[in-house]
């Protein structure tokens, strides 16, 4: 039988960045030539700046250094090679460099700048950490001193030493929430969960009338297990603040965690559904909620529900019809989906992946007309859509007009790219398929050995490749090879039980059939479909056990009332052949 394809943290910019060349060269009392008792000496200096700028390093350094051989005590030129040494990753020699210069002159902190850095680009994280401490000290105020002071300690595991720095940043400084936060983390990367609650009080005390700072302190509880001084927390936060939204989502997350779902659902709607929210920040938070959910398949119906509150506030936002599409596709209640998919698309035409959604859910035979109708709308929107023009052609092939299936599908795979082999071998299987149906045999065997060069594991492909070669009574050893593979990946699936047995039932082995077929009906139960019964009624016939063959003949009739060979087989008692 053939198988249907389904078709906060304001340090983060320094993480990771070199910080060499930081200083300019404009900032260095240049070389004073009129003092020096060397005559060329101020050319070469000049020479050795000229080739730098030029980018030519190696030269330049070496002018630098015939420099300082003839004015030894020169700071700029330790300096300039130091810069020269950080450019081509030469840290040591640059550290060995910029603390000669800094041994000569000892009052210019663009030197100490470069040190601090070197030694940071050399992980030597604490030694940097103490020279950017000193210099926020002796050129205060200096922020970024401080923030890099601070950074550096943290690296080198000096916490106390980073909060320091960030807490002589804030006397400078004043209020500031980054840089508290920046402490609060300090602390919880040491498990000082106390402290980091003092830190955030004092955000609190700073900001009384913003709930969302009650919502992060009963955060941080929460995430460091301390759910009683969570929940305590934001009942303060909602008898101060009634009907906040960040109180409610705290809420909603504290009981997720302690698995209360009634109460979860509780805040969690009272959230989304606040009408004091915009639009598009309800349409986020209510995204956000379902994302969190996806995977709990208990909660699909209570996100139907949401999503109808949500979408009585704003009944022509397209998104949220397509969400809605969405959610009730995955119940299976494709029909309903197909409403919603098709409302979110009169109220949004531009979005390819809602006219895909439509156009799946008609892919059905009774919906041919429908689907070529959408698909060629849609290639007047989408005219380089492989998908738009592969379900144009599954419209034309369920319609029976296969020469405009064969067509639209083949021009489907010009604009498929190569690289999602899955669904390219899709596209060469429902080619087969179309070429299957026209007759056109050799077509479609080629388009089948296609498909399962690309995905020789598809199962789909192998067991429906085997099937119409068994209906032709044609190459029946690589039919049964196919079938037999296909089970292997996907054991006891009744359609292919059902190609498998069929298969053995063209080569005369109609007990083995009658075994396979007969476990394919078991396996369906009350979803066991017409053309089971009939083949297992024919497997029955040949094996002269008439009775059965007539029963489940009669079987295969009322499941296909309208089959006339059906009829005519219990009419006569016997198979066509």
């Amino acid at each position: 039988m053939i198988s249907k394809v389904r078709v906060l943290t304001f340090l983060i910019g320094f993480s990771g960045v070199s910080f060499t060349g930081y200083a300019q060269l404009a900032e260095i009392a240049p070389f004073d030539t009129a003092q020096s008792p060397h005559a060329n000496a101020g050319r070469i200096f000049s020479d050795a700046v000229k080739e730098n700028i030029l980018g030519n390093t190696k030269e330049a350094e070496a002018l630098f250094l015939r420099f300082a051989e003839a004015e030894p005590r020169e700071a700029a030129t330790y300096y300039e090679l130091a810069r020269i040494n950080a450019k081509n990753n030469e840290k040591e020699k640059g550290i060995q460099n910029i603390r000669h210069a800094i041994e000569l002159d000892s009052s210019n902190k663009w030197y100490k700048e470069l040190y601090g850095n070197l030694l940071a680009d050399s992980r030597k994280f604490a030694e940097a950490a103490a020279v950017f401490s000193r210099l926020g000290r002796q050129y205060s105020p200096n922020e970024d001193y401080l923030l890099k002071a601070s950074l550096f300690y943290e690296r080198s595991n000096q916490y106390k030493k980073a909060i320091d720095e960030l807490e002589l940043l804030l006397d400078q400084r004043g209020y500031d929430d980054d840089v508290l936060m920046q402490i609060n983390q300090i602390y919880l990367k040491e498990n000082k969960v106390e402290q980091s609650a003092q830190t955030i009080r004092r955000m609190i005390s700073a900001n009384p009338h913003d709930a969302k700072y009650y919502t992060l302190l009963a955060e941080m509880y929460l995430s460091n297990k301390h759910d009683e001084e969570s929940l305590q927390t934001l009942k303060e936060a909602e008898r101060l603040f009634p009907g906040d939204i960040t109180v409610e989502l705290g809420f909603a997350a504290y009981y997720k965690r302690k698995d209360n779902t009634p109460k979860y659902l509780e805040y969690a709607d009272r959230a989304i559904v606040n009408k004091d929210l915009d639009e598009e920040t309800q349409t986020k938070l209510l995204v956000s909620y379902l994302q969190d959910v996806e995977g709990d398949t208990s909660l699909r119906k209570h996100s139907v529900e949401i999503v109808r509150k949500v979408l009585a506030l704003h009944p022509n936002n397209a998104l949220l019809h397509g969400v809605m599409g969405d959610l009730l596709s995955m119940q299976g209640l494709n029909r309903e989906a197909l409403g919603s998919y098709k409302q979110s698309l009169r109220l949004d035409s531009t979005n390819l992946n809602t006219w895909q959604q439509v156009m799946f859910g008609m892919t059905g035979k009774e919906d041919a007309d429908s689907l070529i109708s959408y698909s060629n709308a849609a290639l007047t929107l989408f005219p380089a859509s492989a998908v738009v023009y592969y379900l144009n052609g599954i419209g034309y092939s369920n319609k029976g007009a296969y020469d405009k299936a064969a067509k639209a599908i083949t021009t489907a795979i010009d604009f498929q790219p190569e690289d999602n082999k899955v669904l390219l071998a899709e596209m060469y299987a429902s080619l087969a398929d179309v070429y299957h149906s026209d007759k056109a045999y050799a077509d479609a065997d080629k388009n089948f050995d296609k498909a399962l060069e690309l995905t020789p594991d598809n199962a789909t492909v192998l067991n429906n490749y085997a099937y119409y070669l068994s209906v032709r009574k044609t190459r029946l050893e690589d039919a049964e090879r196919f079938s037999a593979k296909s089970l292997l990946l996907r054991p006891d699936e009744p359609t292919f039980l059902d190609t498998y047995g069929w298969i053995f039932y063209q080569q005369g082995k109609y007990e083995k059939a009658a075994e396979l077929i007969g476990k394919a009906v078991e396996k369906e139960g009350a979803n066991a479909d017409a053309t089971l019964y009939e083949h297992l009624g024919d497997a029955y016939f040949k094996m002269n056990q008439i009775d059965k063959a007539l029963q489940n003949w009669q079987k295969a009739s009322e499941k296909d009332p309208a089959n006339t060979q059906l009829q005519q087989k219990i009419k006569n008692r016997k198979t066509n052949d």
